[in-house]
C-alpha cells in the first residue's frame, strides 16, 4: 500500500461557484501544499484560479470574494485539472470537508476527459470531531483556536494552509500512526 512515513501528504482546498457540482457549480480556484516528513513545503506549492466559463453567483462571490474579472483570463480546467492530477499523484490528500472537494474533482476529471480520482485521502474535519472533545469544527474556527490562522478565510490557498497546520497539529497530539485509522480510499 504505502509507507506511512515516507509518504507525502497534500493538503489542498477549492473555491467554487455553488456548493452542487451535480447542479453545475465549478472550481474557480485550487491550492495544494504538500506535507513531508512533518513539515510543509511551501516551495512545492500548487495554487491557480481557474475560469469555470459560467458566471459566479453573487452569494459565491460574498463568501470567497473572487468574482468573474478575477477568473475570466484565468486558465479553463481542462489546462489545469491534467497537471493536478498528475501532481496529487502517490499522495494521500489532506481535506476539510474532502468529500465535497472530492466530489468537484470528480466532476472536474470526467468533463476533462480523463480518469476519476483514485487517491487515498484524510478528513481533518471528520479528525477533528473524533479527537476532539467539543466543536464546533469549522477550518476557520479551529485555527484560530489552535492560533493557525492566516488572517483570511474561504480562499483555496489560505485554507490549505490552515489545513496543512492543522493536520500536523493532529499529528504531533496523536501520532502519525493513530491518525492512519482516518486514511480512506477515494471511490467516487
Amino acid at each position: 500500500m504505502f509507507k506511512i512515513d515516507t509518504q507525502v501528504f497534500v493538503s489542498f482546498d477549492l473555491e467554487t461557484t455553488g456548493l452542487k457540482p451535480d447542479l453545475g457549480d465549478r472550481i474557480i480556484e485550487i491550492a495544494a501544499i504538500p506535507i513531508f516528513n512533518g513539515k510543509i513545503k511551501r516551495k512545492y506549492e500548487f495554487h491557480t484560479l481557474i475560469n469555470p466559463k459560467i458566471k459566479i453567483p453573487v452569494e459565491g462571490s460574498q463568501f470567497h470574494k473572487l468574482n468573474n474579472n478575477d477568473i475570466e483570463n484565468a486558465p479553463t480546467i481542462l489546462e489545469i485539472f491534467p497537471k493536478f492530477k498528475e501532481y496529487i499523484s502517490n499522495t494521500i490528500l489532506v481535506s476539510h470537508n474532502a468529500k465535497m472537494d472530492m466530489k468537484f474533482l470528480d466532476v472536474a476529471a470526467k468533463e476533462s476527459g480523463i480518469l476519476p480520482m483514485d487517491n487515498y485521502y484524510i478528513d481533518t474535519l471528520e479528525m477533528a470531531k473524533a479527537l476532539l472533545e467539543k466543536g464546533p469544527y469549522s477550518l476557520e474556527y479551529l485555527s484560530k483556536k489552535f492560533n493557525i490562522y492566516v488572517g483570511k478565510s474561504h480562499r483555496a490557498y489560505e485554507d490549505a494552509l490552515m489545513t496543512a497546520k492543522l493536520f500536523l497539529i493532529f499529528m504531533n497530539r496523536f501520532g502519525l500512526r493513530s491518525l492512519g485509522d482516518f486514511i480512506k480510499k477515494w471511490r467516487g
